[in-house]
This record gives C-alpha cells, sequence and structure tokens, in this order.
C-alpha cells in the first residue's frame, strides 16, 4: 500500500471505514474535514499602520519596519512574506529539493549505508522547516518602533 499524505489520513480512514457507503451518505461527515481554515486577514491596520502577517517568521511585522515585495492581487499590494522570509524559505527549499541527489552520491560513493537514508532525510527535512529569526538589522530604523524591536 501506498503512503497516505498528512492531509488526507482523516479522509482515507472514514472511506476505508464506509466503503459499503454512498457518497450522498458520507457527505455529512466529509464535509468538515474538507472545509478550509481561513485566517481572519493576514493583514491589519495597528494605529494606523500596516502590520502584515508574515507566513514564514509566522508573526505580525510593520510594513514600514520589514521589507515586502509587492504583489498583485492582495488586498494591500505586498506579499505575505517578507523578503528576509522570501529569501530563506527559498534557499531553505532548494536545499532540501537537492537532498534525495546528494544522499544517492552518499549511498553511490560508500559514505552512507542503505540503514542510514532516513536518518539522513530526516537532518534535511529539519533545516526545511526551521524557521530563522528576523534579525534586527532587517527593522527599518527611520520607522522604527520601540514596541516592535522588543518583540524580536
Amino acid at each position: 500500500m501506498s503512503t497516505i499524505k498528512k492531509g488526507y489520513t482523516e479522509l482515507h480512514a472514514i472511506l476505508s471505514a464506509n466503503q459499503d457507503m454512498t457518497v450522498k451518505k458520507l457527505m455529512a461527515q466529509l464535509l468538515p474535514i474538507m472545509q478550509q481554515e481561513v485566517r481572519d486577514e493576514a493583514h491589519r491596520y495597528v494605529d494606523g499602520r500596516l502590520e502584515i502577517f508574515c507566513y514564514y517568521h509566522k508573526q505580525w511585522e510593520f510594513a514600514d519596519q520589514v521589507e515586502y515585495g509587492k504583489k498583485a492581487n492582495t488586498k494591500t499590494g505586498l506579499n505575505t512574506m517578507c523578503k528576509v522570509g522570501t529569501n530563506n524559505w527559498t534557499t531553505q527549499y532548494r536545499i532540501y529539493k537537492d537532498s534525495s541527489s546528494k544522499i544517492l552520491a552518499k549511498v553511490s560513493a560508500g559514505e552512507l549505508s542503505y540503514e542510514d537514508i532516513p536518518a539522513e532525510q530526516a537532518k534535511y527535512a529539519e533545516e526545511r522547516n526551521k524557521i530563522v529569526p528576523l534579525e534586527v538589522t532587517h527593522w527599518n530604523e527611520a520607522h522604527a518602533d520601540p514596541r516592535q524591536q522588543a518583540e524580536s
């Protein structure tokens, strides 16, 4: 049997347990797990200043202190990840994506045993999911707010 993606495990469990039922009868159970979770907003205004929830850093950041790239089709006209977060995420994803070929090369060269492959994959996955904190040097000092700097 193939591996079930994490997001589909609950759906798989319901369908497996009710294989003889029709879709019409199962729909009431399926709808709650298929609904999309929606955040109220990815931005807000605090004392007249735009604050954006950075999806990389998982925190609220003032747009006049942390640089955000432009993005069409958003209410603010800005990306939902700050430029530093976007750069970190892209770098981490690229390294993770290249990890399979690096692991294969290590196995071929005899530097890594077959049994050690899962541990090596876990190491790359951990690095991919690591959140690099926003450094104070990335704050725009011209508009620095002491309350925001104290939190970082």
